[in-house]
């Protein structure tokens, strides 16, 4: 985050200026998506808001932890060689195609996602809803990529 682009140099400004309009014309898309969400245009060359900060997060940061992170699998095994002593959530499946999953872990309470992407869960409670649905919804889920739209680069 910057402090006041006042205090810098004139120079620093002008590059500044110069990066706004770059990052704004190579991705136009997602500062018109930003813009009419939020209702201002954003400064991805030198953020001061919070909104502003993802954006230039998804244009401009590559650090490549994000890939793991995004990875619920991967995020998971992350976490537990840093923290060996924080308790985690049990994986009872994974696999690539959705009519894999078995059948008796659907009839008590588990919650079934994908291993990419946010707001994609199915929360089963006594075999509801049915299997049927389940693998229909994770289906289309893995039918496409997650995050292009939104410029999430590491999903």
């Amino acid at each position: 985050m910057m402090g006041t682009r006042a205090d810098l140099p004139v120079r620093h400004r002008l590059v500044l200026v110069a990066a706004r309009i770059v990052l704004t014309l190579r991705h136009p898309a997602l500062v018109a998506r930003f813009a009419m969400r939020f209702g201002y245009l954003p400064n991805p060359a030198a953020p001061s808001r919070y909104n502003e900060l993802m954006l230039w997060r998804k244009i401009v940061d590559r650090n490549p932890l994000f890939v793991t992170l995004t990875d619920k699998l991967a995020a998971k095994a992350c976490i537990r060689a840093a923290c060996p002593e924080l308790p985690i959530p049990e994986t009872l499946w994974s696999g690539r195609h959705a009519e894999d999953i078995p059948a008796d872990l659907l009839s008590g309470k588990v919650v079934v996602k994908p291993n990419h992407g946010c707001a994609m869960n199915i929360f089963v409670s006594e075999g509801r809803p049915e299997r049927a649905e389940i693998i229909r919804k994770a289906r289309r889920w893995l039918r496409k990529p997650y995050g292009r739209r939104n410029g999430e680069w590491a999903y």
